[in-house]
């Protein structure tokens, strides 16, 4: 008969649809063996060999396709000695119903099955003490302690079968012990921790405190087989390491967000040094659209009430544009008479008309070439221009007056006005195919009453410029920079410039203070704060629809539409034309 001693490991194999590759690893690592069956419904379907796992384990974890299918097993029709020369190290047993029985390691067969026959392998109790393989063992203790993290395995209740060196300095625990212990308080206690997982019979996590006041999360996964605990591997990251880690994290967010502050400082500078002032969200949107536009050469249609900045921010696109090193020419189309207007565009040949000079001239649309044409106030263009103007844009050539050579113009355009394009587009006093041309990229600059987070910048900015112009140190008081805030500036930028320009150099003192004030600014202020007058002898229901009628009348002075009223007001557009509705208020 067999060796009572040998017997058939049967608790440590692979289950097919196993997904988790720690639970894969944790058995290689308590059986210490580099190739595990793989079962399905208890019958053999291959072998798993570990390295080939760890080389895959990244991708999504599919044991069928990792297993080697071609595996000798004692028990069928092949012997068991050919299995000496294959790439097997484990020999797996079957019964002749095909159920799996177990496995022996190749040197057991070389031992102590030398001479066995095919029907004695089912006549003995096979086993093998997994400590007389020294070659695997030290592959495993090197696996072990390859991890920064204390490893501990115990067969069973509490027998220990491996510990790396982490778990030995870390936590004190000598790897020649043969009983698990309990890290607590410094004191080594049995019935331990991997005992409380053994009861559980699930994973379990805890902290533990030792002598030398060093904390560790111990985490407890257990091997079951048949529901019944077999094996259970223990891990002690360091928490101090953790809590370093999340210094660390911590400190990295925190110099992140340093980082994002500063960009946005830099962005800020970047903005204030294209000649741009915007402080409200609409006018930083306005300047990032502008910049993207600027690396292409589509043609952009500006509008905006007079004084709103629109030749700063087509300035702003040419200096963010490929043209920045070519010329940018700004051609007034509402200021040049317009029996000029055209010579002045497209210039002219030599005699051409009486009174033209005898050498010709070159229009400010060829002064543009390889730059920028920007034409302000384009809805004043004359309509006997606009046919040539619309030529221009489609063919980017020109003929001169009195010529007949047509020539090529490499320029950008971009057109700016104040008045309503659409609206002259129905009137037919702007050609439609003239306005879709100019309109590819339209960007519209709202008037300094609807973005008054930029007047008090843009007073300051208006402040410090013409300081340094006169040589001058004035500053305003803040009452007045109240009232200078809370003015709806009808001229926007412009009048604001000049307003400030005017009180630097009209002021005597140092200070500009609430009488240096235009009386316009502090009539509307004093307006402002009695805009609405309530009837007090009405009783509280009909006072408060009579306060909601006039402030509405109010608000629909300064607006042009209800959109207008509505971002005034904070609410909704329909709850405008709702109460609109409700008082009778036409609506605008």
């Amino acid at each position: 008969m067999l060796n009572k001693d040998i017997y058939l490991e049967k608790n440590l194999f692979i289950d097919i649809a196993e997904k988790k590759a720690e639970k894969i690893l944790d058995m290689f690592r308590i059986g210490q063996t580099t190739q595990l069956p793989v079962l399905e419904n208890g019958k053999v379907m291959g072998i798993l060999d570990l390295f080939v796992f760890l080389s895959e384990k990244h991708q999504n974890i599919n044991i069928r396709k990792m297993m080697n299918q071609d595996v000798i097993i004692a028990g069928r029709d092949e012997g068991i000695f050919t299995f000496s020369n294959s790439w097997q190290k484990i020999l797996l047993f079957e019964d002749r119903e095909g159920i799996y029985l177990g496995y022996i390691k190749r040197d057991v067969v070389k031992v102590y099955l030398p001479n066995l026959e095919h029907e004695q392998i089912f006549e003995g109790n096979f086993s093998y003490d997994i400590k007389d393989d020294e070659d695997l063992k030290e592959d495993f203790k090197a696996i072990l302690e390859s991890s920064y993290d204390s490893l501990y395995v115990t067969v069973g209740k509490g027998i220990t079968l491996s510990i790396n060196n982490t778990c030995e300095q870390g936590e004190g625990v000598k790897s020649d012990r043969t009983e698990m212990v309990q890290l607590a308080d410094g004191k080594m206690k049995p019935q331990s921790f991997s005992f409380k997982s053994f009861d559980k019979k699930n994973s379990i996590t805890i902290i533990q405190n030792l002598q030398n006041r060093k904390e560790f999360v111990s985490a407890g996964n257990n091997v079951l087989n048949d529901g019944e605990v077999i094996r259970i591997t223990t891990s002690s990251p360091d928490i101090k390491e953790l809590n370093r880690m999340k210094e660390e994290l911590h400190e990295a967010q925190k110099l992140a967000e340093k980082y994002q502050s500063e960009l946005e400082v830099l962005r800020w500078e970047q903005t204030k040094t294209d000649g741009v002032v915007a402080s409200s969200p609409k006018m930083k949107k306005i300047v990032a659209m502008a910049k993207r536009v600027a690396k292409v050469d589509s043609t952009v249609l500006i509008q905006g009430e007079s004084g709103t900045g629109k030749e700063i921010i087509s300035k702003l696109i040419h200096r963010n544009s490929e043209r920045k090193n070519g010329p940018f020419i700004k051609v007034d189309c509402g200021s040049i008479p317009e029996s000029l207007l055209e010579s002045e565009l497209f210039g002219y040949e030599k005699g051409a008309f009486t009174g033209a000079s005898s050498t010709g001239k070159i229009g400010l649309i060829e002064l543009a070439n390889g730059g920028t044409l920007f034409l302000d106030e384009i809805g004043e263009l004359p309509l006997s221009l606009q046919p040539k103007l619309l030529r221009v844009l489609q063919d980017r050539e020109i003929i001169r007056i009195g010529g007949k050579e047509q020539i090529p113009v490499d320029i950008r355009i971009i057109a700016a006005t104040n008045r309503d394009l659409k609206e002259m587009v129905e009137e037919k006093t702007f050609r439609e195919d003239l306005y879709y041309r100019l309109n590819v990229v339209p960007i519209f600059i709202p008037p300094l009453r609807e973005r008054r987070e930029d007047i008090q910048p843009l007073i300051i900015n208006a402040l410090e410029k013409y300081n340094r112009e006169y040589g001058l140190q004035k500053e305003i008081e803040p009452e007045a920079m109240r009232y200078l805030i809370d003015f709806d500036w009808p001229g926007n930028v412009r009048e604001l410039e000049n307003i400030i320009e005017r009180l630097i150099v009209t002021t005597s003192s140092e200070i500009i203070r609430l009488e240096h004030l235009p009386k316009m600014i502090k009539n509307h202020h004093r307006k402002t704060e009695n805009i609405i007058d309530i009837d007090h002898s009405l009783p509280y229901k009909e006072a408060m629809d009579d306060f909601e009628k006039k402030l509405l009348l109010s608000v629909k002075k300064k607006s042009k539409n209800t959109q207008e009223m509505a971002d005034i007001l904070k609410i909704d557009r329909s709850t405008i034309s709702r109460k609109l509705k409700k008082h009778g208020i036409k609506t605008p």
